[in-house]
């Protein structure tokens, strides 16, 4: 048995170290080619944009991204897309820079949260004590309020409160159950009747007493309770688009 003659190399050992420098700057300038494409003003434009996307979304950041509160329990976070905040933020700004024009505007309230924008009006500036007819000169309120909702395309629900104490007998309401639906219903006509308005975006509750603001304990407190309630929703109405088929 003889050893087999060991082979010597067919080429000289610094060729590998040399194919891989060469490799490596073959990679490295199409790397360098790719960046440049890529840093084009159109690129960067779109690339940017999109990174303002996901931020907004994604972010928590109070002033410029999702904005977060802590849910009932302190069980988890409820995070709003900053844009549909800053719409929030744009309506009520808009809501009290309109009432502040009206009379008796210091005793409309009007408060917002992640699910709706509410504007609280006492009951006796639309109504007569025990009546579902608006008053003399309360349509004022109202109409302050037209150029805002019809503008936007989000539902609205009007809700109806009252204090503990019965209607007068002498009223045309068995129960707070009626009054309470029947002002509501009232709001909600005068937007859709008188002012034009889209029907398919307006709703209409009746609470009677049954979520006072405060005890009923006295004629101040009673009042409190006795109000309307204006709910722009944070949903909107979808839009149906006709589909022409070919």
């Amino acid at each position: 048995m003889h050893r087999r003659k060991q082979e010597s190399p067919s080429a000289a050992l610094w060729y590998v170290s040399y194919g891989d420098l060469v490799t490596n700057m073959l990679c490295f300038f199409v790397m360098l080619f790719a960046f440049s494409s890529l840093d084009s003003p159109k690129k960067r434009q779109e690339s940017q944009s999109m990174d303002q996307r996901f931020f907004a979304v994604f972010s928590i950041n109070q002033a410029q991204g999702a904005h977060q509160w802590l849910t009932k329990g302190d069980k988890g976070i409820l995070m709003t897309p900053a844009s549909q905040r800053n719409e929030a933020v744009r309506i009520v700004r808009k809501v009290r820079n309109k009432l502040a024009k009206v009379s008796m505007q210091d005793r409309i309230q009007v408060m917002d949260n992640d699910q709706v924008i509410k504007i609280q009006i006492p009951a006796n500036v639309l109504f007569e004590s025990g009546s579902a007819n608006i008053k003399k000169g309360a349509t004022d309120v109202l109409m302050a309020l037209v150029p805002i909702l019809g503008e936007i395309d989000n539902y609205i629900r009007i809700d109806g409160h009252t204090d503990d104490l019965p209607p007068n007998p002498k009223s045309n309401f068995p129960s707070n159950w009626e009054l309470s639906s029947a002002r509501a219903c009232t709001v909600v006509r005068y937007f859709v009747d008188e002012m034009n308005m889209d029907p398919e975006r307006f709703s209409a509750q009746g609470y009677a007493d049954n979520r006072p603001k405060v005890p009923n304990n006295s004629i101040t407190e009673r009042e409190i309770n006795r109000r309307v309630e204006i709910n722009i929703l944070n949903k909107k109405k979808k839009k149906i688009v006709d589909k022409v088929w070919e």
